[in-house]
């Protein structure tokens, strides 16, 4: 690798000033011309199915929890657990206390 690159930089410096600057210049433009038309190509549609259930049960019958939702978009992330069982906590905190003041 070392050898090439050292080659290269010969063959390069046997070059006119002008005709580096005008390799170099081809070089650079090509490569930038190649980045915008990346920008351009049309983007590949993924297709998918949605899978079904694996116990059979419908979502809303899973664990008693109305609250967990499928995601609308795909760059929406589900509720983690975390703040599940947080928001389980607090509305157990809350029907206790309603029952408790009653």
């Amino acid at each position: 690798m070392q050898k090439w690159l050292q080659k290269a930089d010969r063959q390069d410096k046997t070059l006119s000033q002008q005709k580096r600057k005008v390799k170099w210049i081809s070089i650079i433009g090509t490569l930038f011309v190649l980045y915008v038309l990346s920008f351009l190509q049309p983007h590949i549609q993924l297709t998918h199915q949605q899978l079904g259930m694996v116990t059979g049960e419908s979502r809303d019958d899973s664990l008693n929890r109305d609250s967990i939702q499928l995601p609308v978009s795909p760059f929406e992330l589900p509720v983690d657990s975390f703040e599940q069982l947080l928001n389980q906590q607090i509305q157990e905190r809350k029907t206790i206390s309603d029952e408790n003041t009653d």
